[in-house]
């Protein structure tokens, strides 16, 4: 029932418009004068508890399985959106590996302005993070890079190795359509495991 209170109902549809929006006849009658006062006896929730479960009951209709062929339509969707200079499909691209990688957004110490930067997240127990494998697309100059290891948010001179990377001024794991590769392989690996 879509009302302020978003309230999921327990009972037919009758029950409730007699509830919410009674005529003169169904409030003279004494039973229907508690219902229309009182309905905590047919309420199954209300406000976000219903939009959590409405949420819930949708996603489980989604089949969310992939095999060896999807990854590969979403590469290629990536390459051709990357040769077109496409930077929203290149991003989306990006987006779909990431969730189905579980790569995350970098910590501060790892973003670069104007660069989608994505990869793997490890927090040790001392604080420091470790980040990599990963991927950065520069959305300005439309290029395309992998660095294939994992750096630690305390060691500078690594940080500062991502930075010449994304500028290209030093060489990087992977460039260009050899990351869509990549990253295809490594969900690869996932889908076997």
């Amino acid at each position: 029932m879509l009302d302020n209170d978003l309230a999921i109902y327990n009972t037919s549809v009758y029950d409730v418009a007699m509830r919410k929006s009674p005529t003169v006849k169904e409030m003279m009658n004494p039973f229907n004068v508690v219902k229309i006062l009182k309905d905590t006896d047919v309420v199954i929730s209300k406000k976000e508890n219903s939009v959590k479960i409405v949420l819930q009951k949708c996603i489980a209709k989604l089949n969310l399985s992939f095999n060896a062929s999807d990854l590969d339509e979403i590469a290629k969707d990536g390459l051709a959106s990357f040769e077109n200079r496409y930077s929203d499909g290149v991003i989306e691209t990006l987006d779909l590996f990431a969730d189905i990688l579980h790569f995350e957004n970098p910590p501060r110490a790892f973003r670069v302005s104007h660069h989608k930067i994505t990869g793997a997240l490890v927090k040790k127990e001392n604080g420091e993070e470790m980040f990599g494998p990963m991927v950065l697309y520069s959305m300005i100059h439309n290029t395309l890079k992998l660095i294939d290891q994992q750096i630690g948010s305390f060691d500078r001179e690594r940080l500062k190795f991502v930075q010449h990377v994304a500028a290209g001024t030093e060489k990087a794991s992977a460039e260009g359509s050899d990351v869509f590769q990549y990253l295809k392989t490594a969900a690869l690996k996932l889908v076997v495991s």
